[in-house]
């Protein structure tokens, strides 16, 4: 009928609901809550976050879990971050080869993935991004967890010419998707992402109980 995960926190020693699937039905979430709450004992409480989706992205979908989001506050949890969830598709038309200028890429281990670097003609750093391969488990999957343009450098489109990047480089090293995060009100990162064909998917939020 469902099932939670909980643990503690190694640095800090905060109670952790990691887990938390009951069909969306109030009553076994709501038993699932207070069975991880007598677990984790008289401490500060998270929930939704560590491990919590395929990709490690913290927080609940709470577009598609509404139910649990209510039975996560009825037992006194408050928001505690929320971050906009989005999602490109890579398995149509493949994404454009780069234009000059190239970024420097360099592989990244632990986990695997990439960093590419846009620098100027004289050395300065324009941009950079963090791009994560796509898992066994994650169906082809990549993440991009980090994209920065200096603040100088912004409004000169930098910041597309660098991602237009990282989707032509997840594409041939295997990614059929690409997600990314960012926090709720980065607008300029939303448009961003999508002039990119990125779509939202939903708001993940962490949830915290003192």
């Amino acid at each position: 009928m469902g099932v939670v995960r909980c643990q503690v926190q190694a640095a800090g020693g905060a109670g952790l609901i990691v887990w938390l699937h009951g069909r969306e039905d109030f009553e076994v979430i709501a038993a699932l809550i207070a069975l991880a709450r007598a677990r984790l004992g008289d401490r500060e409480l998270y929930a939704c976050t560590g491990p919590a989706t395929a990709t490690g992205i913290p927080g609940l979908p709470t577009g598609h879990r509404p139910v649990t989001a209510r039975a996560l506050t009825a037992a006194g949890f408050v928001q505690a971050a929320t971050q906009r969830y989005f999602l490109r598709d890579l398995s149509g038309a493949p994404p454009a080869p780069p234009a000059y200028p190239l970024a420097d890429v360099t592989a990244l281990t632990e986990p695997d993935g990439w960093r590419l670097e846009l620098t100027d003609t004289d050395g300065q750093p324009l941009a950079s991004a963090t791009l994560l391969a796509p898992a066994p488990a994650t169906a082809g999957m990549a993440v991009l967890p980090q994209l920065t343009v200096q603040p100088r450098q912004r409004r000169r489109g930098i910041g597309s010419h660098l991602l237009a990047q990282c989707l032509h480089h997840a594409h041939i090293n295997g990614a059929g998707h690409v997600t990314a995060v960012i926090p709720e009100g980065d607008t300029a990162a939303a448009r961003l992402l999508a002039g990119a064909a990125f779509l939202l998917l939903d708001n993940l939020t962490v949830y915290r109980r003192p």
